[in-house]
């Protein structure tokens, strides 16, 4: 039986455009949102595999924040790369590594992602701002710097 999306889903992907080269702000959340994403070695294969798509020009990472139940990134997308198709193949990769990790078996992410294309400098750095300081909004931690789930490839001032 094919299950049709709910409409939440539908409109998360109407207007959805994939425009190589430019930059994209992207959310995906673990399924259920259960929080294992910050468990001792998690998030390292988030970062690894944000490493590796850019080793392989599949895109260029600003930053990326991992919470304990989704991550926020920041990147320019490959001029050869599709947005569905990255970020398709960043779950698959990453899902195998945690399941394998963490000894477990069953969905890691959310079947839907947000994005949000980015088209101004300002907008930017503002995204990259909201995502410094998302642990503090959640709870996590006291000061921004303080958060070790995080990388960015500009210093941050608080």
């Amino acid at each position: 039986m094919v299950q049709i999306p709910n409409r939440g889903h539908r409109q998360l992907r109407k207007g959805r455009q994939s425009i190589p080269g430019a930059y994209y702000s992207v959310t995906l959340a673990t399924d259920n949102r259960n929080p294992f994403l910050t468990t001792p070695g998690t998030s390292d294969i988030i970062f690894q595999c944000f490493d590796w798509l850019e080793t392989d020009e599949r895109l260029q990472w600003i930053c990326v924040m991992v919470m304990p139940d989704h991550i926020h990134a920041i990147f320019q997308l490959g001029t050869q790369q599709t947005l569905s198709r990255l970020i398709q193949s960043l779950k698959r990769y990453t899902a195998r590594q945690i399941n394998a990790h963490l000894a477990r078996n069953g969905s890691v992410w959310q079947e839907n992602y947000y994005e949000h294309g980015i088209r101004r400098d300002e907008s930017l750095n503002r995204l990259v701002r909201y995502c410094y300081e998302n642990p503090v909004r959640k709870g996590l931690v006291e000061q921004p710097k303080d958060y070790p789930y995080w990388r960015c490839k500009f210093e941050m001032e608080r």
